[in-house]
Parts: C-alpha cells; sequence; structure tokens
C-alpha cells in the first residue's frame, strides 16, 4: 500500500469516527449539560455543610457535604468560611494585574466574576449557556465594564489578538479531557498580551482526592463520556507539557491551593509578538 492510499485509509477512519447527527460533541455535552443545570438550579435542594448558606449558583460546590459521597475541593472548614477572601489572598492578589483587561472563561453564577469586578477595567465573560449568561446579566446589572459572550463550548470570543492581560478560569477546565483543554490554552496563548498572564484550574488524578473522583466517575463514562459534570483526566506534568509547547512560561504548573485539583499560572512572553 503506497503513501497516498494509506492517507485515504486514513482520512475514511477519521469521517467514520467523526459524531454522527445522533452523536454529540464532548464540548457540546459538557456545555447542554450546565445549561440545564442552571436551568434546573434551585438553592435547596443541596446537600451543605450545616451553618453555611446558597445563595447564588455555585455556592453549593464551595460549602457541599459531602459525608455521603463524593469529593469537594479537600479545603479545611475554616478556610471553606472565608473562602472569597482565600481566592482573593491566595490566586488574584499574588498573580492576577490589576486595572487591567481580561476575560473570564465559563463564569457560571458569577463567584469568581464578584471577585474580578472591582480590580479590572474592562471584564470579558465567555460561557456557552445562555442560561448562565442570563444569571450573570440579573446579578451583575449596572456593571458597566462587563462584556458578555455567549460561545459554543470550543471556541473563545473573537477579541482582538495580543489585547489581554490576563485569561483566568476557575472550575471550568476541571471538566474539560486534554485535548478540548489543549485547544483553549492554543487560543488563550494567542489572546494574551506579551507579558499577560493565565490562570487555569484543572483536574489533577495525581492527588489522592483527585484519584478518588476519578474512580467514581470511571464506570458511567469507561465506553464514552457520558456525564457533563465528570472530572477531566488531567494533571501537572502534563499541563507542563502542554504550557512548554505553546511558548508560554510556566511560573507554576499548580500553586498548591486546592488539595484536589491544580492551578497552573503562565505567562505569555515578552519577546512573543502579537
Amino acid at each position: 500500500m503506497g503513501w497516498k492510499d494509506k492517507i485515504r485509509m486514513k482520512d475514511q477512519v477519521s469521517k467514520d469516527q467523526a459524531p454522527t447527527t445522533n452523536q454529540v460533541s464532548e464540548a457540546k455535552m459538557i456545555s447542554q449539560g450546565w445549561d440545564k443545570y442552571a436551568k434546573e438550579w434551585n438553592p435547596e435542594k443541596f446537600p451543605i455543610v450545616p451553618g453555611s448558606a446558597v445563595q447564588y449558583l455555585g455556592d453549593e460546590w464551595t460549602v457541599e457535604d459531602v459525608s455521603a459521597g463524593g469529593t469537594t475541593y479537600g479545603l479545611p472548614p475554616d478556610v471553606i468560611e472565608h473562602f472569597d477572601a482565600y481566592l482573593t489572598e491566595r490566586l488574584l492578589n499574588p498573580w492576577l494585574p490589576s486595572d487591567s483587561e481580561g476575560l473570564e472563561i465559563g463564569p457560571g453564577g458569577g463567584r469568581l466574576t464578584g471577585l474580578l469586578v472591582p480590580r479590572t477595567k474592562l471584564l470579558h465573560l465567555a460561557d456557552p449557556s445562555p442560561e448562565m449568561l442570563s444569571r450573570l446579566n440579573r446579578r451583575f446589572e449596572g456593571v458597566t465594564h462587563l462584556r458578555y459572550h455567549h460561545t459554543n463550548g470550543v471556541k473563545l470570543p473573537e477579541l482582538q489578538s495580543g489585547s489581554l492581560d490576563y485569561v483566568i478560569a476557575f472550575d471550568v477546565f476541571v471538566h474539560f479531557e486534554p485535548r478540548l483543554l489543549f485547544g483553549y490554552l492554543q487560543q488563550i496563548s494567542n489572546l494574551l498580551k506579551p507579558g499577560g498572564v493565565g490562570i487555569i484550574h484543572y483536574s489533577n488524578v495525581m492527588t489522592p482526592i483527585g484519584w478518588q473522583q476519578f474512580e467514581r466517575d470511571l464506570e458511567s463514562n469507561m465506553e464514552s463520556r457520558t456525564w457533563f459534570a465528570a472530572l477531566g483526566v488531567m494533571c501537572p506534568q502534563l499541563m507542563e507539557i502542554f504550557l512548554e509547547s505553546l511558548q508560554l512560561e510556566v511560573v507554576s504548573t499548580d500553586i498548591g491551593i486546592i488539595p484536589r485539583d491544580a492551578i497552573a499560572v503562565f505567562r505569555k512572553s515578552a519577546q512573543m509578538g502579537n
């Protein structure tokens, strides 16, 4: 078989394996799942740690009671009680540029957005869920320096190349498998200014809690990814390869503030053009 025949065979296999009209891509499955979650969201239905409260969508993930099973961030109760202050002191203050233009990917109900608003000159919010964006609009009504972008779950907004001081995502990329995550990193690299900062919270199967969650998700997702909220299979070692392949400066593949997961911090080299 000649090389041309091999290419034709490979192309045919790719076509045969492409999603049919009855199949849904991973990105679309995740997007549709979270949109349905937002439409059906009810703060009264979540088992939460006694003494805690759920006001906005997303609060439940911080104060979730996992005594009956499942995993959460793995943080002690005193940190959970002051989670916003914890993120501000340990994540935003050290790494996020102030008076800047930024992009938050997957803001959901606005848990992190509320911390970004007072420190960002212009904040873009990109989400594939219309219901999530609707909730954000209501929560931040009257905030004039927000820009809302409805995406397809794969592509980021068509902002100007090299225009952003930072891109951040929290509790979003934890649900992505490596290929989808890398595709986003490629786009983030293009959007960052030289010297711009990326902050990405992602899953880590190398931690004890991350491995525990991997085992919990395994049976229902063995043949193919079927549950939109399953955690992706990632680790800091692979994240380092991704970032270095894109010539991004790796500050840390995990700054170590979320025991179950990992948070990568990286910069676009000042020598890289827009």
